[in-house]
């Protein structure tokens, strides 16, 4: 039998460190099965639509298969299956073989389930190890064996068809593996050949080959001193191999940056300091001819090398790195979800706990569009048949075209029972989209001919006038806004209201690109000239432009009600002066852009301003709250941060805002309130919509939000990547005023089945998230016999 340092076939390693049980109980779960998928599994043949390993066949997050829906109807794609019972964690899956692989864990136990890939039937699980982090990594299926790595370090190589356990190593005790951040292992094992290469992350044993079918060590590959960005030991990157520079490497981005090593022996070629972080290094590179693309989060940002033969006086085949360009944090930076190289373009999602849809030029670094997408958080991303699959950190997903000629989303859908960490990579294979989140595994059918689809695009406008049809000629988007949007236009509500009850007008959303302008980010004269002409108000969207300061006031004197000017990059302060000359504006959306205090002083003019977006905007802080809280007017007012901004909302600077008798929508998501704080909302008595998601806040915080009766929607996530609020049972007595609530968000809330029971006094609740809660099935059955209307995601 074959042996790996003194450990046999069949076996479970014991460590000093930690003891595995496994009992006859648990060999098996479903032993008839798993003996008749040997035999099947054995006579089945890969397919090349499968995907068997991170990031698909390559390792490029890019899949081949074509016939697959080129939009979605509302509500997203049908659903083929789903599976729960898969254990807790981040693990995406692998497909291949008529199979479905993920990896979970249930109470202390790491688990390798096994699915049908046709119908999401169990097969087989088998226990691996045991520890009290999450599976970050995915399982790496090769011809009949599956390599699996749990977080403490443990790799197994199993039999695909059976779940047998064929050999196990430990990183830490045989290669002295070390870890940059205390969440654990996340790499996926890549297989090269006869070979398995992965990261323990040790002194004298960075980067290791092992013999795939034994275990046994081939090589190890030591680091010198990189630099002094980062951390000693694995990230959670995954290795990829390329041919650049004429020979064979491995690429990888651990704990103190970006790094190549010799296929055949492990011999250090290069590496590169600068693209580390001192928290957690997670995308994998991109590799392309002589490049290497390295992206990373916590502000890192991005890079771009060309890796060039150097070969030394005694013959020796070496390499070197030149810097083709590299962006800052602010320019490019990409948290985990990775990046996808299609041609000479590069699509991912950018930010810290964010994934804005972004296009850049892979040759230059150019940003050629960025956008806001229609999820939360973080994005990860595959491609399939001309469209991009990003699923968001709080559960939604969006199909997005592949296209450097501008941002198109094709449609979106949320995964039921998402919370706020929905982390695990998409995957498309076999015609399908697969979605883990957590316990639960969602399969959509994706095939075109599976079902219809109904248009998601917006309501046209009416007919044409002369204007109209001239100005879509110039290939500008013209369309009709609803006088109720639905719930993607919510943001236009503010717009939409007609100032004369009495002479309702159709109000005209104008969506402008980078084409319709000319250099240096101005309007054309016709386009001026076009716009003016159209009837009734305007919403202007220039969102991801290069509009420039002087081009904003090329609109004054235009019947201008909102105007979205998300990701312009080119504005300044300055340029919200000109806006004050738009009397009517009632909407502005600056998401992404560099405005500060500054720039805000220009707008306190603005009387007839209803609805101000700062999402993300890095230089709002506590002093832009001294020329908002003048805004007295607002009814909407967005501070949405990712958490990791340096200056973000505190209790002094929320204190400014309690003059704002007229809001309704407060988003605070991110910022630095605490329970103190909150005391400051009590004035707000119209708050109809409040996000207090992410904030350090607890039961005793949530007293001062009694007296705010007319609340319909709170948001109160807790996410496991970032905390949030600390909840428990003793939030409820404050929530129990609050009746008119008709949607409630308690994600990661220590909420027991007693506290859910102090909420039946909330009876126009329709939604109610307790995902990752205490409570239990008993407990749900209870709360809706009395609040039957509610649906209760859990």
């Amino acid at each position: 039998m074959p042996r790996t340092n003194g450990i046999r076939s069949g076996e479970i390693n014991v460590t000093q460190r930690r003891k595995l049980h496994c009992r006859d109980t648990f060999q098996w779960r479903i032993v008839v099965v798993a003996v008749l998928a040997a035999v099947s599994f054995g006579e089945s043949h890969a397919r090349a639509d499968d995907w068997p390993q991170w990031r698909g066949p390559r390792r490029d997050a890019v899949s081949a298969e074509k016939g697959l829906l080129q939009s979605w109807p509302a509500g997203g794609p049908k659903v083929a299956w789903q599976a729960s019972d898969l254990g807790t964690g981040y693990s995406s899956v692998v497909v291949g073989r008529g199979r479905m692989f993920t990896m979970g864990r249930k109470e202390s136990d790491v688990i390798v389930t096994a699915l049908d890939a046709a119908t999401g039937k169990p097969v087989w699980t088998r226990k691996i190890g045991e520890t009290a982090r999450h599976p970050c990594s995915t399982p790496t299926l090769d011809g009949d064996h599956l390599y699996a790595l749990d977080p403490d370090g443990d790799l197994v190589c199993l039999r695909a068809a059976t779940g047998e356990v064929v050999w196990q190593t430990s990183f830490i005790d045989n290669f002295a593996g070390q870890m940059m951040s205390g969440r654990g292992y996340g790499e996926s094992p890549l297989i090269d050949g006869e070979r398995l290469i992965c990261t323990p992350g040790g002194a004298d044993a960075a980067l290791v080959a092992l013999d795939k079918l034994t275990g046994n060590a081939v090589w190890k590959a030591k680091l010198p001193e990189l630099g002094p960005l980062g951390r000693d030991g694995a990230g959670f990157s995954s290795v990829v191999v390329t041919e650049a520079a004429g020979l064979r490497q491995y690429v990888q981005l651990v704990g103190r940056g970006v790094i190549g090593v010799d296929a055949r022996d492990g011999r250090f070629l290069w590496g590169y300091n600068e693209i580390a972080n001192g928290t957690a290094n997670i995308p994998t590179p991109v590799v392309y001819n002589d490049f290497v693309f390295a992206a990373n989060g916590y502000t890192a940002g991005s890079v771009l090398l060309k890796l060039v033969a150097d070969n030394s006086l005694d013959g020796t085949q070496g390499v070197k790195t030149e810097v083709v360009y590299s962006l800052s944090g602010s320019q490019f930076q990409n948290h985990h979800g990775g990046v996808v190289r299609l041609g000479d373009f590069l699509f991912a999602g950018h930010g810290n706990n964010n994934g804005l849809p972004t296009c850049l030029d892979f040759k230059t670094g150019r940003v050629v569009w960025k956008r806001r997408g229609p999820g939360v958080g973080s994005a990860a991303v595959v491609y399939a048949d001309g469209q991009l699959y990003f699923r968001y950190q709080n559960g939604f997903v969006a199909l997005i075209e592949a296209s450097d000629r501008g941002y198109n989303v094709k449609g979106s859908f949320e995964v039921p029972g998402a919370g706020g960490d929905s982390w695990a990579h998409p995957v498309v294979a076999n015609g399908r989209l697969h979605l883990r989140e957590q316990d639960t595994l969602w399969v959509y059918d994706l095939r075109a001919d599976s079902q219809s689809t109904e248009s998601v695009a917006s309501k046209p406008a009416p007919a044409p006038s002369a204007a109209l049809a001239a100005i879509r000629k110039l290939g500008v988007s013209v369309e009709s806004l609803p006088v109720e949007p639905e719930k993607s236009r919510r943001r236009y509500e503010f717009a939409l209201a007609p100032v004369d009850k009495n002479r309702p007008e159709t109000t005209l959303l104008v969506t402008l690109a980078d084409s319709q302008l000319v250099s240096p980010g101005l309007l054309s004269d016709e386009l001026l000239r076009l716009l003016k002409e159209l009837p009734g108000p305007l919403v202007v969207s220039l969102a991801g432009t290069l509009i420039s300061d002087a081009g904003l006031q090329q609109l004054q004197g235009f019947n201008v009600v909102g105007l979205n000017l998300e990701l312009c990059s080119r504005l300044t302060d300055a340029g919200m002066e000109p806006l004050r000359q738009l009397k009517q504006l009632r909407l502005l959306v600056l998401t992404g852009t560099s405005i500060t205090h500054v720039g805000l002083r220009h707008l306190v003019a603005n009387t007839n301003l209803l609805a101000l977006d700062l999402e993300l905007c890095d230089g709002i802080a506590d002093d832009a709250c001294e020329p908002l809280g003048k805004m007295k007017q607002l009814r909407s007012l967005v501070l949405k941060k990712s958490g990791f901004e340096r200056q973000r909302i505190s209790d002094a600077g929320l204190k400014r805002l309690d003059q704002l008798a007229h809001l309704e929508v407060l988003n605070l998501y991110g910022n630095s309130v605490t329970d103190a704080g909150l005391t400051h909302l009590q004035p707000l008595k119209k708050l109809r919509e409040l996000n207090l998601s992410l904030l350090a806040i607890s039961d005793a915080g949530l007293e001062h939000l009694q007296s705010l009766t007319a609340l319909e929607h709170l948001e109160l996530l807790y996410s496991e990547g970032f905390a949030g609020p600390t909840l428990t049972n003793g939030m409820v007595e404050s929530l129990k005023p609050l009746t008119n609530l008709t949607s409630l968000n308690l994600t990661g809330a220590k909420l027991t089945d007693t506290g859910l029971d102090g909420l039946r006094v909330l009876k126009k609740l329709k939604t109610l998230q307790v995902v990752r809660t205490r409570v239990t099935a008993e407990g749900i059955q209870a709360f809706r016999a009395e609040v039957p209307n509610c649906e209760i995601i859990r």
